[in-house]
């Protein structure tokens, strides 16, 4: 059935109605059909670039797989502990490598920040993970004692700066914007999140105690079932909102 078929068909379907909501029919069928081109436009994009991303995931498998003699990826046997019929990864080194590459990319390719080129990596990982059985490697023993210390060097190195004066290199850093410079931004970025993980955990364990006071409470309002208690509950919905 060719296009113009199809129109005359739903204008069949469609009640004849002069206005909609005090609007002439004519003004009406002007502003939803453009709305309507312009969203299928909106929704052809985001099916091209959901196909363009598939197709990049699967080249960056390509990187971070272990592959065999004809270039197909490994997997791990059926009866795997852990992981059975899973893609075996590269080693953890070489993973943390590509990593880095990628990461700068997408922040050189307009990520907002170091944290949002992350997020993206973390993303296509997640995609692969659910889509195509990949396993994220892990350090082995000796890679997290090598870098334990490593966070432990990074911590004296910084020590002797404010939380505000790291803020302020890293500004400068970004600005730099090179590899080197987007290295040290990293290091920073952890740092920071190193020295406000306790107070944010000291937070959200205050969130919880105010949470369950909340309930309680409100459990305490459903049961007593007064004219004063619902006055209550909904005053108290109307202040969360």
């Amino acid at each position: 059935m060719q296009k113009t078929e199809i129109n005359s068909a739903i204008a069949e379907i469609a009640p004849a109605v002069e206005s909609i909501n005090g609007v002439a029919i004519a003004t009406v069928e002007a502003s939803i059909k453009e709305i309507g081109f312009a969203s299928q436009k909106e929704v052809a994009k985001i099916t091209k670039s959901k196909g363009e991303l598939e197709r990049l995931n699967a080249n960056l498998l390509g990187w971070i797989a272990q592959l065999d003699a004809d270039g197909k990826v490994v997997r791990y046997a059926e009866d795997h502990e852990l992981t059975p019929k899973k893609i075996i990864p590269i080693k953890y080194d070489d993973f943390m490598v590509i990593r880095g590459f990628y990461v700068g990319a997408a922040y050189d390719a307009g990520a907002v920040s170091i944290e949002a080129a992350e997020k993206v990596w973390e993303a296509a990982i997640k995609e692969l993970a659910s889509e195509a059985g990949y396993t994220r490697p892990k350090a082995d023993s000796k890679d997290a004692v090598r870098m334990a210390e490593k966070r432990a060097k990074l911590v004296e190195k910084y020590a002797p700066k404010g939380t505000g004066e790291l803020e302020d290199d890293r500004t400068a850093l970004l600005a730099k914007g090179d590899n080197k410079a987007i290295a040290l931004v990293k290091e920073i970025n952890d740092e920071i999140k190193r020295r406000e993980k306790p107070v944010l955990d000291e937070e959200q364990k205050a969130r919880v105690i105010t949470r369950d006071k909340i309930i309680a409470r409100a459990k305490e309002l459903c049961k007593a079932g007064t004219t004063d208690a619902d006055e209550k509950l909904i005053s108290a919905l109307l202040a969360l909102g």
